[in-house]
């Protein structure tokens, strides 16, 4: 049985994910956060790790322990840096980079493999399929919230990512160690400056319209892996 371990930093990152599966006769629950497909005998388990590098790093590593799985998917929202795209629109990570890392040593730098090509090829259909506006390539990971306009440009100029987040490269990192495949794939709630980061707070607010937007920016990710994992054979 193959077996996928799906994490996220907050709650809300996947608590629309277990009505999407259970909505669907071919899943079953059969513990907390733990799910089976019954048509291609796939387990899911489920886990939040908290926000930030450490938290995301240790409980990535005790839910490997405890679940063996052999591939690893991290869902969630992130800030967008990429011009072409807009709050809504979903990367899908093909490298990932720690940008608040730095030594003197090139040998100190951790390893991070990218996303396998077939993985990120399948899932770029599911959103195609979907009708989401996406792009792949580069998601960038620091221990800070990004808002300050010269630390934007300073991280698009050196680093070239789609996104920004708090927790993706260092679970990247321990998949690698792990030797366990991995991707990344996160929606915008914001651009990542104060303007948006400004807005995501007031839609925050209980605003019947606001809630739905808040809802597909939170859900489409988990919706997109749900879907891809029914296809596997």
């Amino acid at each position: 049985m193959k077996k996928v371990l799906i994490v996220s930093a907050l709650d809300k990152e996947v608590e629309n994910l277990e009505k999407y599966i259970l909505k669907k006769d071919i899943w079953r629950k059969i513990g907390e956060n733990q799910y089976i497909n019954d048509n291609n005998s796939i387990e899911v388990y489920v886990k939040v790790l908290g926000v930030g590098k450490v938290n995301a790093a240790f409980q990535t590593a005790d839910a490997i322990n405890y679940f063996s799985p052999d591939l690893i998917v991290n869902i969630g929202v992130a800030g967008g840096l990429d011009d072409d795209l807009k709050v809504g629109s979903v990367v899908i990570g093909k490298e990932y980079v720690q940008v608040d890392l730095k030594t003197l040593l090139p040998e100190n730098f951790p390893t991070i493999n990218g996303t396998p090509a077939e993985l990120i090829t399948e899932l770029s259909k599911i959103a195609e399929e979907k009708g989401v506006n996406y792009k792949t390539g580069r998601l960038a990971t620091g221990d800070f919230v990004l808002f300050e306009g010269r630390k934007r440009r300073q991280i698009k100029k050196q680093f070239k990512p789609l996104s920004f987040d708090m927790e993706t490269a260092a679970i990247a990192q321990v998949a690698t160690a792990k030797d366990i495949d991995f991707v990344g794939i996160r929606s915008f709630s914001d651009m990542a400056n104060r303007k948006t980061i400004k807005k995501l707070s007031l839609s925050l607010e209980n605003d019947e319209k606001k809630q739905k937007l808040k809802e597909k920016v939170f859900g489409i990710p988990g919706e997109i892996i749900v879907d891809y994992i029914e296809k596997i054979s």
